[in-house]
C-alpha cells in the first residue's frame, strides 16, 4: 500500500507543472465585449492556439477564427491555392462577414508569415512586403463595412526554434523570420495598422515552448496574445 501511495504522490507531483501552465494559459484579463476576427496559419488552429487564448483572456468577446494550417501571406504552399492568403482573401472576408452578420468587427488580428519563411521560398523573400501590403489593402478597402471599419493588428511570426531550423524544410528560416519582423513593423506604420512583434515577445522561448521549434504550445500562445489584449483594452 505504501508503494502504491508513493507512486500516486509522484504522479500528482509530476502533473503540478502542467496544471500551473494550463492555468497560466487560460486566466481572463478583461471582461470587455469585443468582436474579433482572427486570421492565422497552423499556430492559430490548435485547441490551445492563440485565438483560443485570446478568447480565454477576453471571455466576453466574440471571436471568429478563420486560421488554416499551411497558410502563407502570398505564396502557393504545397501546390494548394487555398493556402495563399492573398489569392483567397476576398472569399475569406465574405466568410468572415457572414459569420458576424451586421455587427462590425472591432479588430482583425493577423498572425501569418511562418510558412513564407520556408527554405523553398528563400530566394523570394523580396516579394513578401508587396504581398503583405496588398493583403492589408484588400481588408481596408473591403466594400463591406463590417470588415473595413475594423482596426487591423499585425503580429509578426515568432522565431524558428533550432529543431525546425535543423530540418531541410526550414533551414535558415530564423533569419527570414527576423527580417519579416521588420517588414511587418514597417508596413504597419505605412498602412495605419497596429503592430505586435511576435519575434520578440517577452518570456517566449521557442526552444522550450515548442515541441518542433515551429508550433507554439499553450504557454507561448498565451504570451503571444497578452500584448494584443493590452492594445485592445487600453
Amino acid at each position: 500500500m505504501k508503494r502504491v501511495a508513493l507512486k500516486c504522490l509522484f504522479v500528482l507531483l509530476a502533473l503540478v507543472p502542467f496544471a500551473v501552465s494550463a492555468q497560466t494559459a487560460t486566466t481572463a484579463i478583461s471582461d470587455k465585449q469585443l468582436n474579433i476576427l482572427t486570421l492565422g496559419d497552423s499556430n492559430g488552429t490548435f485547441a490551445f492556439s492563440w485565438p483560443v487564448q485570446l478568447k480565454a483572456a477576453l471571455p466576453n468577446a466574440q471571436i471568429n477564427n478563420i486560421s488554416k494550417s499551411g497558410r502563407t501571406i502570398g505564396f502557393l504552399n504545397n501546390g494548394d491555392s487555398t493556402l495563399n492568403s492573398l489569392a483567397v482573401i476576398d472569399l475569406n472576408l465574405k466568410k468572415a462577414a457572414d459569420m458576424t452578420g451586421t455587427k462590425p468587427y472591432d479588430f482583425i488580428v493577423m498572425e501569418i508569415g511562418t510558412n513564407d519563411g520556408k527554405a523553398v521560398y528563400a530566394a523570394r523573400q523580396a516579394e513578401i512586403p508587396g504581398n503583405l501590403e496588398k493583403l492589408i489593402h484588400k481588408i481596408k478597402d473591403c466594400p463591406n463595412p463590417v470588415i473595413s471599419k475594423a482596426k487591423i493588428i499585425l503580429i509578426s511570426p515568432p522565431p524558428y526554434g533550432s529543431k525546425a531550423e535543423s530540418t531541410e524544410k526550414y533551414a535558415g528560416g530564423n533569419a527570414r523570420m527576423k527580417a519579416l519582423n521588420d517588414t511587418f513593423k514597417t508596413l504597419a506604420k505605412k498602412t495605419g495598422c497596429l503592430y505586435i512583434s511576435g519575434y520578440t515577445i517577452p518570456g517566449m522561448d521557442m526552444e522550450t515552448m515548442s515541441a518542433d521549434g515551429l508550433h507554439m504550445d499553450a504557454v507561448a500562445s498565451r504570451k503571444l496574445i497578452e500584448p494584443v489584449v493590452a492594445l485592445m483594452i487600453k
